[in-house]
């Protein structure tokens, strides 16, 4: 197949994929908002030379007329778009032939509570790209619930969470360890993901005179105002920021620690969490619909109450005292994530609905 991926270069599931379809022998071209090159994949920039995430929202309508030719000089069988509502747009606009775009998260769910003209506006681009999508990959619940709830049909949704490469996130030989205090944040430093409320439940475990390290390992709008924090929380001889990592960096940094913190305020099915289970972490995330599927609370993992540093800390003392939990996590997570959320399996479902619409054909949607 001739496939045309439009995203975010940035983004390690953009890089999985593209290095996916190409192993398979597909011609893929990636159409990238950002910058970033991808080793071994043809690129074409549609967005700015400096990125900006924050910035040009305005570029997912002025790009259409060179990604349109783009697709003139590339005819591809088939467009994939990664994030339904910005890069999803741009390909709806600009491509009549068969159209595949995964809808992650913050895509699709609003959770800065839009009103009025602009809650209107979003919820018409998710319904126009829903509208010209044949298929609509979603990875968890709770976007297949809220893009039926604006009139897409279950019969488009096909929930499939990306994986985690297994060969890649695996357990140390000495994992889980008796004792447990080095702790890790995957999480970017953004509003959603809510790192203030970890901040906090650390400073209440130092008050309480725990010993602990705990890292940071991304980047993000609010990182200087969250640096400032521990500053201020006196924490810095205990924190640890590493700011945005390649992420082949990640899977050694996860097995170096012992648990793993996610406070965020709504999510998708989270990669992050999927690879910290992978690595055999005890996962400790906020109760919110995108992981209590994979979080079994006092089993697998513990959850607390967004938006609660109390109760985030009470729960991380749990975990670092509580050898059994961690025991139980390790056995049941590892190969639940190995069953569920392989990478390499999950991907070749996608490219089979690939090609059933590339072939003309109704795809078979039951994973």
């Amino acid at each position: 197949m001739r496939i045309l991926i439009v995203c975010h270069s940035n983004a390690q599931w953009t890089i999985n994929f593209a290095r996916f379809f190409a192993s398979r022998g597909d011609d893929v071209l990636v159409a990238s908002f950002s910058p970033s090159k991808i080793e071994g994949i043809k690129m074409e920039s549609i967005g700015a030379k400096e990125y900006d995430w924050r910035k040009g929202k305005h570029m997912y309508f002025t790009r259409v007329p060179r990604l349109r030719r783009i697709i003139r000089r590339f005819n591809p069988d088939i467009v994939f778009a990664i994030y339904l509502a910005s890069n999803g747009l741009t390909a709806a606009l600009s491509w009549d032939g068969p159209f595949v775009v995964s809808a992650i998260g913050s895509d699709v769910l609003d959770r800065e509570g839009r009103k009025g003209l602009r809650k209107c506006f979003r919820e018409g681009v998710i319904k126009l790209v829903a509208r010209r999508a044949d298929v609509i990959n979603t990875v968890s619940q709770e976007l297949d619930d809220e893009l039926n709830r604006l009139g897409v049909p279950r019969s488009k949704l096909f929930q499939l969470p990306f994986g985690v490469d297994s060969d890649v996130f695996h357990p140390a030989e000495d994992m889980p360890r008796p004792k447990a205090t080095r702790l890790i944040c995957t999480r970017a430093h953004k509003p959603i993901c809510d790192i203030p409320t970890v901040i906090d439940a650390l400073a209440l475990l130092k008050e309480a005179g725990r010993k602990f390290c705990c890292t940071f390992t991304s980047g993000g709008s609010l990182l200087d105002d969250n640096k400032d924090r521990v500053r201020t929380a006196g924490l810095e001889d205990c924190v640890t920021f590493t700011g945005f990592l390649d992420h082949g960096e990640l899977p050694n940094l996860l097995r170096q620690s012992d648990i793993y913190i996610s406070a965020s305020l709504g999510d998708g099915t989270s990669v992050s969490l999927l690879e910290a289970m992978a690595t055999g972490l005890v996962p400790v995330v906020s109760r919110i619909r995108a992981n209590e599927p994979w979080v079994e609370y006092g089993r697998t993992g513990l959850l607390f109450e967004v938006g609660r540093p109390d109760i985030l800390a009470h729960a991380l003392q749990r975990a670092m005292d509580d050898e059994q939990l961690r025991r139980r996590a390790f056995d049941k997570n590892i190969p639940r994530v190995a069953r569920d959320c392989n990478m390499h399996r999950n991907m070749e479902r996608l490219a089979n609905i690939f090609e059933q619409l590339v072939a003309g054909k109704k795809p078979n949607l039951q994973v």
